[in-house]
């Protein structure tokens, strides 16, 4: 449907109401991966996000035509992310301002659920370009780093210091990881995981459209991170692409099984085994004791805790988290801080808010890549998480464009 439009000067209402949306919605992804330059806003970025995002709703409304903001179908998942949001406030002892600050979040939210579906599409695309123009930068100016080119750099900590880097401005290196040879690359983001997954996340929502030059570079950064989380997330969802694309998936998992073949045995015999694909992805592979030895989100000692947790009466609600216990990430944590309460808000919160998709593949594929995001990551309201996954749900058939016409 066409939006009628009023002209203000240079501008048209609907030029604006685009252009506030998309800066708002650039600020809060972008956000909740937490880049460096951001830090000094913590998380009043949210602030700017909403203002952006309610002014856009408001210019929209002098239109006679709304159709930008026309979702009439957000009333229970906007009440189900009001009650989640601030039962986590109130379990985790949020204080009157976290309180007060949780309308901004809420206010986001609320503009996500009332967005004209017909809209996603370019979201996406959006947020891909975006993401891409960053990572180009950043990618060209960490391999000249590798070669050894000396840019300036500063100190950095995050989290009061659990978080360390050499920060080059076009990127940042682990202080971890500064005598290796090809540090993991993360970017401006805080960890290789983090930057990972959020590309596979908005791949995901780009299915079919992966031959476009913001899709190769958001792939080659995934690569580069050498992250095992990304690595599986992105087999998965090249596999759920070709599916949604009625792609002959056989054959093209025979492909990948012989491509995976070569590349693990090569990992082996590539400077007698001391590479970082070998370090970081196929020696984690190996099962140790019953366990992966790549399964290391959470700590020995959270493990322990949470065997003690998950019998007790705690385990509705959630518990504090030991100050002496730091580190973990995943669905154990989530659960751990939140409680089968809060798994239950956030499950509702998912299927509330795409239960209208009419795409029943991208449905399933969706809810594939949030439950295995949720198990790795356990941050499932991240805007970063959520986006992409909410755009994914209710992409249409009719939006696929196939590879050979990319």
């Amino acid at each position: 449907m066409k939006i009628k439009v009023i002209n203000i000067g240079y501008w048209r209402i609907d030029i604006l109401v685009r252009l506030l949306f998309y800066v708002g919605i650039v600020i809060a992804y972008l956000g909740s991966l937490n880049p460096w330059f951001m830090w000094p806003l913590g998380t009043y970025y949210v602030i700017i996000a909403s203002f952006l995002l309610c002014m856009s709703i408001a210019i929209s409304s002098l239109q006679s035509d709304t159709s930008f903001f026309s979702n009439d179908k957000y009333i229970i998942p906007i009440t189900i992310h009001i009650v989640l949001s601030y039962y986590m406030l109130w379990i985790n002892g949020g204080h009157i301002g976290g309180f007060v600050f949780n309308l901004f979040n809420i206010s986001i939210f609320y503009t996500l659920f009332i967005l004209n579906k017909d809209i996603f599409p370019s979201i996406s695309t959006v947020l891909s370009k975006v993401m891409a123009l960053l990572l180009l930068v950043s990618i060209i100016a960490y391999v000249l780093y590798l070669f050894g080119f000396h840019f300036p750099y500063r100190d950095a900590e995050f989290a009061d210091g659990f978080y360390s880097y050499k920060n080059y401005y076009f990127f940042m290196i682990d202080q971890r990881s500064l005598l290796e040879i090809f540090p993991r690359f993360h970017s401006v983001f805080l960890e290789p995981g983090h930057l990972g997954s959020a590309c596979v996340l908005l791949l995901l929502t780009q299915y079919g459209n992966w031959k476009k030059w913001y899709n190769i570079i958001l792939l080659i950064a995934t690569l580069m991170t050498f992250s095992l989380a990304a690595y599986v997330l992105l087999t998965i969802t090249i596999f759920l692409n070709l599916w949604l694309q009625g792609k002959d998936v056989l054959y093209k998992l025979l492909t990948v099984v012989l491509m995976l073949t070569v590349v693990t045995i090569a990992s082996f015999y590539y400077n007698n085994g001391n590479n970082l694909l070998h370090d970081l992805i196929i020696l984690r592979l190996e099962v140790y004791d019953g366990e992966m030895v790549g399964n290391n989100r959470t700590s020995e000692d959270f493990e322990t805790e949470f065997d003690n947790y998950i019998t007790s009466s705690d385990v509705l609600t959630g518990r504090d988290m030991p100050k002496d216990i730091s580190g973990n990430s995943g669905y154990k944590v989530f659960i751990y801080e939140n409680g089968f309460i809060g798994l239950v808000l956030v499950l509702l919160l998912y299927v509330s808010s795409m239960w209208y998709a009419t795409n029943y593949k991208a449905l399933i594929a969706t809810y594939i890549i949030a439950v295995l995001a949720f198990i790795v990551r356990g941050y499932p309201l991240w805007y970063s998480n959520f986006i992409p996954l909410y755009i994914m749900a209710y992409m249409n058939k009719n939006e696929i464009r196939p590879f050979v016409n990319t």
